[in-house]
Formats: C-alpha cells, sequence, structure tokens
C-alpha cells in the first residue's frame, strides 16, 4: 500500500463505510462535522485530539471504520502499541468491518504483538545481569536450639512467603491498570498512563512472584532435609539476580 493510499484510506474510510442502523438527520451532521474536525486535526499533526474527535463520532454512531482509523492513527502516528492492538482487535470482530481492511489489520495486529513480546524480553533482561553477581545479605546466627540449615530455611521462607504477597498485590493493581485501559470511554492521556503503569505493575509483580517462589522453596527445602544443630558462626543469605535469573543461595561460616 503506498503512503497516500493508505493516508486517504485511514481519514476517508469513516464517511465511506456502511452503518447497521440510520441515526436522526441531526445525529448524521454531527458525526460528519466531528469527522471532518478529526481530518483536520489529523492534517495539522495534532494526532491525539484527531483521536478524540474520532472516539465523539463513535459514541454517536459506532461503527468499525471509526475504529480502523484511531489503530491506524496510535499505530503510525503516536506509536501507542497497546492502544493500536486494542483497536485493531475490535475492529477486526466488528460485523460492519471490510473483509479487506481486516486482513490488512490482522496482519498488522500479529506485527505488534509480536514487537511487544520482543520489549518484554528487552526489558526482562534488564532486570538479569549477565555477571551473575548477588546482593549480599545480613549475617544471621541461629539459636543454640536450632541448626544453622533449619533457621536459614525458615528466614528464607517467611521472606519468600512476604515476596509472594507483595507479587499478589502488585499483580492486582497491574489487573485493576489493565482494566482502566480497556476503558474506552476514558480520556486519551488517561488511558496511555493506565496502559503505562499495568506495564510496571505486571512486571515488578513478575520479579517479586519469582524470586518468592524460589525462597519460599528453597527454605522450605533447607527446612525437610536439616540433619540437625551444626557449629556454624553464621550464616549468609543471598538474595538477587543471578546469571541465569532471580535466585537464591546460602553460604555459612564454617
Amino acid at each position: 500500500m503506498t503512503r497516500r493510499w493508505a493516508k486517504s484510506t485511514a481519514l476517508a474510510i469513516l464517511i465511506a463505510a456502511p452503518v447497521q442502523a440510520q441515526p436522526a438527520d441531526d445525529a448524521v451532521s454531527q458525526v460528519e462535522a466531528l469527522a471532518g474536525e478529526a481530518r483536520a486535526l489529523y492534517d495539522a499533526g495534532e494526532f491525539g485530539q484527531a483521536v478524540a474527535k474520532y472516539l465523539e463520532a463513535y459514541k454517536l454512531q459506532p461503527t468499525a471504520a471509526v475504529l480502523y482509523n484511531v489503530a491506524v492513527i496510535y499505530d503510525k502516528k503516536l506509536k501507542e502499541v497497546d492502544l493500536a492492538i486494542d483497536f485493531y482487535r475490535r475492529y477486526i470482530g466488528s460485523p460492519d468491518a471490510d473483509p479487506q481492511a481486516v486482513q490488512r489489520a490482522t496482519a498488522r495486529l500479529q506485527a505488534l504483538k509480536a514487537e511487544k513480546e520482543a520489549r518484554r524480553q528487552a526489558e526482562l533482561s534488564t532486570l538479569t545481569p549477565t555477571g551473575g553477581g548477588q546482593a549480599e545479605g545480613q549475617r544471621t546466627p541461629p539459636p543454640a536450639h536450632m541448626s544453622t540449615q533449619a533457621v536459614t530455611g525458615w528466614v528464607m521462607a517467611s521472606a519468600g512467603a512476604a515476596l509472594l504477597i507483595g507479587g499478589g498485590v502488585v499483580g492486582y493493581l497491574a489487573g485493576d491498570s489493565q482494566e482502566k485501559f480497556a476503558d474506552s470511554t476514558r480520556e486519551v492521556d488517561d488511558r496511555i498512563e493506565a496502559r503505562d503503569v499495568g506495564e510496571d505493575r505486571a512486571l515488578i509483580a513478575d520479579v517479586l512472584l519469582g524470586a518468592g517462589a524460589a525462597a519460599t522453596i528453597t527454605g522450605l527445602l533447607l527446612v525437610v532435609l536439616d540433619d540437625g544443630p551444626a557449629e556454624a558462626e553464621g550464616t549468609a543469605i543471598h538474595v538477587g539476580p543471578r546469571g541465569d535469573g532471580f535466585g537464591v543461595s546460602v553460604g555459612g561460616v564454617w
């Protein structure tokens, strides 16, 4: 598709697309006026305001053409991947969508999802240093009636449980942000902010849940496999990123 053809399709499809129900004459005039304002704002480079006008028109007369216009603007101009994916999906599922445009929207949707996953993997990799370094924990001397291994296990299990709870809370907040993002009635800036906050919270939740599970499992294994009291000056607990991911290790001074 040439740039000229793509632009004319994205801006003219609103008026050309068929509608399922014919609104009153005043509503038609309103929709056409909003579409004209949206095209003028698009030509002026005011892409966010153009989206807002298109959504106003959609509230008056829901048509797939508006969803396609908004998806293209988010995709090509505003570079908002999540919002573009959302509107491409809604367009594809609309009963009045154009079959040829559905094919183009489907292909673009798959490409955007691949880009999003690649970006997510890149962000996760920044949280996993390749140097294999570990954050030094606090040295905790065991009480006389318990072995070093048992004390270490209970400390690690408790810390892991706390991390799991924290990850669950952050995950819940991420879901709440996703619901706000999916609400098409919200303002454009609010949807973008909700998307960004949701992504950050989801990433933090993944890290907390992974670290919590590792610490809890390791701690319980240390307790279960404990052979009894042992002479030790203390135990150093290491919790932090490792070369192959986030993990927990234990070292002692014997």
